[in-house]
């Protein structure tokens, strides 16, 4: 494909929530691959109209997927759904390195910054930033870099983090117990990505210990 860490791949869809659920079942099983073309082929779960885009989006998924230990998704069918998007986004910051740049670069430093009102030139300043030092991303349209960027915006906006009229940035709420998952897999780095405060993260640390 090329020598690039960066794919854009993820705009097949947003956190595909409702289609993970769908699918959860068939992935876990150990005849996934035959499954999972045979809903391409007849659309019984994720009742996506063409079947080009159910292609896509089941590579997607299955993408997502694998990234993942069973563990993981154990973990994710027992939590509820305002929990389970969340986990969801987790999952795509660690699939696509351009999320997780978009988040960590730009999304944290506004919050930390005390500036919550997103700007999408600033995005973009990260796209034109990581294109110079990429020359896979820099062969990207217009059209394919705005719509990484509003596939990341509608993430962020299905799990709560950015609100839909002012754009305006908030925290992650979730319970304690939830969050002491990603201390006790050592990935402690997504409470940062839930805007969680020193104090927050130092408690639930703590219990988690």
């Amino acid at each position: 494909m090329r020598n690039s860490t960066y794919s854009a791949s993820f705009t097949a869809g947003s956190l595909l929530w409702r289609e993970f659920v769908a699918l959860l079942s068939l992935l876990k099983n150990p005849q996934s691959q035959w499954l999972l073309k045979e809903e391409i082929e007849k659309n019984k779960c994720i009742k996506i109209n063409a079947e080009s885009s159910r292609k896509r989006v089941i590579a997607e998924i299955q993408k997502r997927y694998v990234t993942m230990g069973s563990g993981f998704w154990n973990f994710f069918v027992n939590r509820n759904e305002a929990e389970q998007k969340p986990l969801l986004f987790y999952v795509c910051l660690k699939a696509y390195k351009l999320l997780f740049d978009f988040h960590f670069h730009v999304t944290l430093p506004l919050w930390r910054s005390s500036n919550l009102v997103v700007d999408a030139y600033l995005y973009q300043m990260e796209l034109n930033e990581i294109g110079g030092k990429d020359d896979f991303v820099y062969g990207w349209s217009d059209t394919t870099k705005q719509k990484c960027l509003s596939v990341y915006l509608k993430m962020i906006k299905d799990i709560d983090m950015l609100h839909p009229e002012t754009f305006q940035l908030n925290k992650i709420y979730a319970a304690n117990n939830f969050f002491q998952y990603f201390v006790s897999v050592r990935e402690p780095w997504f409470l940062d990505a839930c805007f969680l405060s020193e104090a927050d993260k130092n408690q639930i640390i703590a219990s988690a210990l």
